[in-house]
C-alpha cells in the first residue's frame, strides 16, 4: 500500500529518533525547457519523498499544484534556484522552506542546480551544483541523495565570477550559456569555466577561460574595442548611406 508523504514522514520520524516535526518543505518542480518537464517533475519528485524519508513534512509538486492552481505552479517553478523568488510566489504554501531548481542539458550531460530558501526572509539555505552524464541513468538518484544534507543547510563549493565591463549592458555567456548582462556576478563550479562577452557596436571578444577557485570571488573585465561608425554593419541597406542635412528655420 502506499502512503502519503505526511504519514510516511511523521512514521520514518519516530522510528528513527530524528524528528523535523516543525520542518515543513515545498518542492518544487525544477525549471526546464520543453523536452525535459517530465524530468523536472520526477526529479522533484525523487527528492520529497528523500526529504520525507529523512523526518520532514513535505508538500510536494502535485500537491503544490493543487494548492496554488496550475498557473500559479508554474509561475512558481519558473523561478528556478532564485531563492527570493521562490519565497515571494510561494508565500501562500504556509511552508518553512521551499526548494527549488532548474534542469537543463549540454551535450550529453544533465545540469542541474538547486536551491533550499527560507520560504518567509527568501534566504538561501543551501544549494548544489551537478553536471550528471545522461547516460548514467543517476539523476534522479544522484539529486535525492543529496537531499538530506542539503535540507541540513549544506552548500556545494563553489566560487563567484564577477564581469564587468567599461560600457555596462554586454551580454556575458559562461560555458556556452547565456547567463545575463554586465555587470553581473554569479555562482559557480569550482574550475575552468569560458566566458564570452558581446556588446553591440564593439568588436566581439574572444571567449578566455576563467579559472574560479572554490570559496573565491574572481573578477573578469574584459577589453571592448569600439567600432567606428564608419566600419558598422547597417540595420538596413540605406541606413547610415548618404548625407543627412538639417537646415535650422
Amino acid at each position: 500500500m502506499r502512503l502519503p508523504l505526511r504519514p510516511v514522514a511523521a512514521a520514518l520520524a519516530l522510528a528513527g529518533g530524528t524528528a523535523h516535526a516543525a520542518s515543513r518543505v515545498a518542492v518544487v518542480t525544477l525549471d526546464s525547457p520543453p523536452q525535459l518537464a517530465h524530468t523536472g517533475k520526477s526529479v522533484a519528485e525523487a527528492f520529497a519523498h528523500r526529504a520525507a524519508a529523512a523526518g520532514y513534512e513535505v508538500l510536494g509538486p502535485g500537491a503544490i499544484e493543487q494548492k496554488l492552481g496550475r498557473g500559479a505552479a508554474a509561475s512558481l517553478a519558473s523561478c528556478g534556484d532564485d531563492a527570493r523568488c521562490l519565497a515571494d510566489r510561494g508565500a501562500r504554501l504556509g511552508v518553512e522552506r521551499i526548494v527549488g531548481g532548474r534542469l537543463g542539458q549540454r551535450g550529453t550531460s544533465y545540469r542541474v542546480a538547486i536551491v533550499s530558501a527560507d520560504a518567509r526572509t527568501g534566504a538561501r539555505l543551501g544549494g548544489l551544483e551537478r553536471e550528471i552524464a545522461v547516460a548514467s541513468r543517476r539523476l534522479q538518484r544522484d539529486v535525492a541523495d543529496a537531499a538530506p544534507a542539503l535540507l541540513e543547510g549544506g552548500q556545494d563549493a563553489t566560487g563567484v565570477l564577477r564581469v564587468t565591463t567599461e560600457t555596462p549592458g554586454a551580454i556575458v555567456t559562461v560555458d556556452d550559456a547565456v547567463v545575463g548582462k554586465t555587470p553581473l556576478a554569479r555562482a559557480v563550479k569550482p574550475g575552468k569555466h569560458k566566458v564570452r562577452v558581446v556588446l553591440t557596436g564593439f568588436a566581439d571578444a574572444e571567449p578566455v577561460w576563467v579559472d574560479v577557485p572554490a570559496s573565491a570571488i574572481v573578477e573578469h573585465r574584459p577589453r571592448l574595442y569600439l567600432i567606428p561608425a564608419r566600419d558598422r554593419p547597417n540595420a538596413s541597406p540605406s541606413e547610415g548611406q548618404g548625407t543627412a542635412v538639417h537646415v535650422q528655420k
